[in-house]
């Protein structure tokens, strides 16, 4: 997998925790809660670049996107240096993409973030856990270390790949044949379907599970 070698690198700098979920005992108490909305206009791509803490994506139910993210210190931890006061959202909206992160990486992150119709989806996360709920387009997700979960709907989709490095890869439907392919310490599962989309994870250290109904 093309970005194995960089997501295992990540693991010394996890060494001792569970996940960054279950680190994090306490925060400071100077948590910033980051908010916008954005109309899709011209936007076909959406692309989320977060870096250790949760992502959670659903549908819109308008024309807009409405991002939600609370920025935390993660108390004790040395990698956390600057104040969630210092946080600001970084959107870039050039041509018919829209790009949307943090303008440190040195925060605990929650984003919550209502996604209208899109061509496409590239999600990124270095350490945690995202999920993903009834989204219909094509589909991106790479996670240095943690878990994503993936629920949509089986007939919107003509493939459909979960990877993990080290870990398991699970793609569950009721219609259609999944095939695995498990080695040693890494899972590989593909699915076939008859829709338009394609859904395309890979984690480097951690599950990936993808529910189609």
């Amino acid at each position: 997998m093309k970005l194995l070698n960089r997501r295992l690198a990540l693991i010394s700098t996890v060494t001792g925790l569970t996940l960054i979920a279950a680190s994090s005992a306490a925060y400071a108490g100077s948590d910033k809660v980051l908010t916008k909305k954005i109309a899709v206009d011209n936007i076909k791509e959406f692309v989320i670049d977060a870096h250790v803490g949760t992502v959670k994506l659903s549908a819109s139910n308008d024309h807009q996107f409405h991002i939600y993210v609370k920025v935390s210190e993660k108390d004790g931890w040395a990698m956390f240096k600057s104040s969630p006061e210092d946080a600001k959202l970084k959107i870039d909206n050039t041509g018919d993409r829209l790009t949307v992160s943090l303008n440190d990486d040195e925060f605990g992150e929650e984003w919550r973030i209502e996604v209208p119709k899109m061509e496409k989806i590239d999600a990124a996360l270095g350490v945690g856990e995202m999920t993903i709920k009834g989204l219909q387009a094509n589909l991106s997700v790479d996670i240095g270390v943690g878990q994503v979960s993936v629920y949509s709907m089986a007939d919107s989709y003509a493939t459909v790949k979960a990877e993990s490095g080290v870990g398991a890869a699970n793609v569950h439907s009721e219609s259609d044949k999944v095939e695995k392919n498990r080695s040693m310490v890494s899972e590989a599962v593909s699915w076939i379907g008859k829709g338009d989309y394609a859904i395309n994870v890979e984690v480097g250290v951690g599950d990936a599970s993808i529910k189609l109904n």
